[in-house]
């Protein structure tokens, strides 16, 4: 999988520290407020390879994982990072003033469920604006969880690979790299594999696929027992592309999306105690 420097977990404690409630970008779990709750599920407003997106900003995972820093001054770094994603923020809440972005980390996930502190995060599937988050807010076995990359996946800029650079896979290979050698063709994913995996190692792939104009997306695909790689990566690859057509263009179209997301989930999918709303004969959970 494509390694990086920040976990969800830490990236959520580094937005609520916006709010005067944290001091520093810790990953122990901390307070958190209704203003804060009110700031993850408000959208956040941003242009990626020339194509509006619009997403809550608790979907944003990855935003301020900024690469490592050795400087010997770090409660100097933190403030100037405190800085970036303030700017972000105050940029992103307007959509006439939507920052241009390379690249954009989103994570699809049961907003609702969250370690770090339960009880308030229950209370953002309410005040989400948009019905795809809202159906995962709360639902682990949502139909558009189930038929998304189940960690991650990156939103870029085509004419940017290079915002990868800093990215490496499993095997140690630049994801940069990989980019740069794929032939990309719309609606078609493409992969690369590391070669530098054992033949006994389960493959571990680097996918991508144009959605529009210069928007692509870049996500992690393997080999396991329910698909291979390349079934997976074009299954995902079709669910990320309904995704930002039907779900973080300007405007949503929920029906269209569901409609997308039900004939492509995983698998190995299994249906909560809510049932389906697929109406799928995918065995039920217990």
């Amino acid at each position: 999988m494509i390694r990086r420097s920040l976990s969800s977990s830490v990236f959520l404690t580094c937005l609520v520290m916006l709010s005067n409630i944290l001091a520093s970008c810790s990953p122990s779990p901390q307070p958190v407020s209704d203003a804060d709750i009110d700031f993850l599920a408000s959208d956040a407003h941003v242009v990626v390879g020339d194509v509006p997106l619009v997403l809550p900003f608790i979907a944003l995972t990855g935003y301020v994982a900024a690469k490592p820093s050795f400087s010997l001054n770090r409660q100097q770094d933190r403030q100037a990072a405190t800085d970036r994603l303030e700017a972000f923020r105050k940029a992103a809440i307007n959509p006439q003033a939507a920052p241009k972005i390379d690249q954009l980390e989103i994570a699809v996930y049961a907003y609702g469920w969250n370690d770090l502190d339960p009880k308030p995060f229950k209370r953002i599937c309410a005040r989400l604006s948009r019905q795809w988050s809202k159906s995962v807010c709360d639902d682990p076995w949502a139909a558009l969880k189930q038929a998304m990359p189940e960690n991650r996946f990156y939103v870029v800029d085509d004419r940017k690979f290079d915002a990868f650079d800093n990215y490496f896979t499993v095997g140690g290979e630049s994801v940069s790299d990989q980019l740069h050698s794929m032939q990309l063709k719309v609606n078609e994913a493409s992969v690369v594999c590391d070669r530098n995996l054992e033949p006994s190692k389960t493959a571990i792939c680097t996918a991508a696929i144009p959605i529009k104009q210069h928007l692509a997306a870049v996500w992690t695909v393997w080999d396991s027992t329910g698909e291979t790689h390349s079934r997976q990566a074009e299954r995902e690859g079709k669910s990320i592309t309904a995704f930002v057509r039907h779900a973080i263009g300007p405007s949503e179209d929920f029906s269209a999306l569901l409609a997308d997301v039900c004939k492509l989930r995983n698998p190995k999918s299994s249906i909560g105690p809510g049932g389906s709303p697929c109406g799928s004969p995918i065995s039920k959970s217990r």
